[in-house]
């Protein structure tokens, strides 16, 4: 295997000023690198051009540009000696192959080699991966995404290059064979404004061994104040970015009997199953059992939302903030925060059905309302209504309080309660209307080989569905008299 060296970069976001800036530091540097691989963020939607310009500014550099595109990279164009690595992958250099997803995740067949290189902006989920609620892809702490997981998974690769998330730039970590490298963000500034910016020098022995050295705009060689290492850092830092950053980069390995686990979705309202399917757990890749929680609490919500997508023509997952705006009384002018709601839980301040919603939330942060939207053919033309209102839970939190069903059902709620069963099978469970019987399990995996408490989860199901399964198939606006307005669902 032939030695190979490339310079990578993430997150520029448009700033032109910086990377000429890099350009003659690289320069002044006299790096020696056979090519560069930009994990997007590169421009800026909002300066048009800033794209093109800085591509073209590093492929100045004389040595091959590969990127992928960020999600501040929109409307881009060519630019001659840059190449978009999810057009052009797989690209080969010897025993190395390097492949790249930006917009799309679809995985590709990749041609045996000792080393894989994989390239993305977004981090995989829980793996150097936190950021603002806001601007994640998914409205939470996490901004990677658990496709890049699957992908992992899938692809085995030596080295991960990404971006995105700011907090863990300039910081490599072994998880699993895989050197996760999160090289955010190049247009990073001091208080004083001077540009500190870090990128990587990332080598591939012959010997298939990598090593990573990071560098740092305006840095200096010093000793890390903690770990001892001498290190390329701002004059101002102290401490490398790995030692500022150690409490968060502790990786818990997670049993092999969790990469499948059995879903089943109830709905309670029709009493019968609304879905069973094995999910297959990209484990390796996920950080501690906190994460696998909140990465299965994201996957339950999709596959839910996509079995319901077969009944409604959109579905909606509505955050908590909107499920209070809602579904809350107007307040007249009263701040009231969010634990308000959930702890207090007063008739007056909520309403009927926000607290109802309550009731759940107070009991679990992993609840979610949906919206089922259809549309209804009203006078001479069409509008949007909500023909479903699910609220999606545990399982067990019918044991915490055994009126949830009816209080929900009450207020015009769908209840859909999910269980999870950690298994050995490989057979996919159909989606066939299925028992009561056949579901077991609890959502928590720190009670998911508890059997008593799966057994509690089972009676309870069983006891709720023991009536004739109520007929949920026909439209809950076939009868919807469209000259009674008082009949009509909520319109959005």
């Amino acid at each position: 295997m032939k030695e190979i060296t490339f310079l990578a970069l993430s997150d520029i976001h448009g700033k032109e000023d910086i990377a000429k800036f890099f350009i003659e530091w690289v320069k002044k540097q006299k790096h020696k690198f056979d090519f560069i691989i930009a994990a997007g963020d590169i421009g800026n939607p909002q300066k048009p051009g800033s794209f093109e310009n800085i591509m073209s500014a590093l492929a100045s550099l004389g040595k091959p540009v590969y990127y992928v595109k960020g999600n501040w990279d929109v409307n881009t164009k060519c630019v001659s000696g840059a190449r978009d690595l999810e057009e052009s992958s797989p690209l080969t250099f010897g025993d190395i192959v390097i492949v790249g997803h930006g917009r799309s995740v679809k995985p590709l067949e990749l041609p045996d080699a000792p080393v894989r290189v994989l390239v993305t902006h977004y981090p995989p989920f829980s793996i150097m991966d936190r950021g603002k609620k806001l601007d994640g892809p998914h409205q939470t702490l996490h901004s990677g995404l658990p496709e890049i997981n699957y992908l992992i998974e899938l692809y085995k690769p030596r080295v991960h290059i990404f971006g995105h998330s700011h907090s863990f730039g300039g910081v490599d970590l072994l998880v699993n064979g895989t050197l996760f490298i999160n090289v955010a963000r190049l247009d990073r500034t001091s208080r004083d404004g001077s540009y500190i910016g870090n990128y990587a020098l990332i080598t591939i022995r012959e010997d298939g061994k990598v090593s990573v050295k990071w560098f740092f705009l305006n840095g200096i060689w010093k000793r890390c104040g903690n770990c001892g290492r001498v290190v390329h850092l701002p004059k101002e830092w102290t401490i490398c970015r790995k030692c500022a950053n150690r409490g968060e980069l502790r990786y818990v390995r997670i049993e092999d009997k969790f990469s499948r686990i059995k879903l089943s979705v109830f709905d309670l309202k029709c009493k019968r199953t609304l879905l069973r399917k094995i999910l297959k757990i990209p484990i390796k890749s996920i950080k501690d059992k906190t994460a696998l929680e909140d990465f299965l609490d994201l996957i339950i919500l999709r596959e839910v939302s996509d079995e319901l997508r077969r009944k409604h023509k959109y579905v909606i997952s509505l955050p908590k903030d909107r499920v209070i705006n809602f579904y809350g009384k107007r307040q007249n002018g009263l701040i009231i925060p969010f634990s308000e709601y959930l702890f207090s839980r007063r008739r007056e301040i909520l309403g009927d059905r926000l607290l109802a919603l309550m009731e759940v939330f107070s009991l679990d942060k992993r609840v979610h309302v949906l919206w089922g939207v259809d549309e209804l053919l009203l006078g001479t033309g069409k509008v949007l209504v909500i023909s479903g209102e699910y609220v999606l839970f545990n399982a067990r939190l019918i044991e915490c309080n055994s009126s949830l069903t009816s209080i929900l059902l009450a207020q015009g709620f769908r209840p859909l309660v999910y269980t999870l069963e950690v298994t050995t099978s490989y057979r996919s469970v159909s989606r066939a209307h299925a028992t009561s019987d056949a579901i077991t399990g609890i959502a928590r995996l720190s009670s998911i080989e508890n059997s008593s408490t799966n057994d509690v989860a089972s009676e309870i199901i069983r006891a709720l569905t023991a009536s004739t399964p109520v007929n949920c198939n026909s439209s809950q606006n076939a009868n919807v008299d469209a000259n009674d307005p008082s009949k009509l669902p909520p319109v959005i």
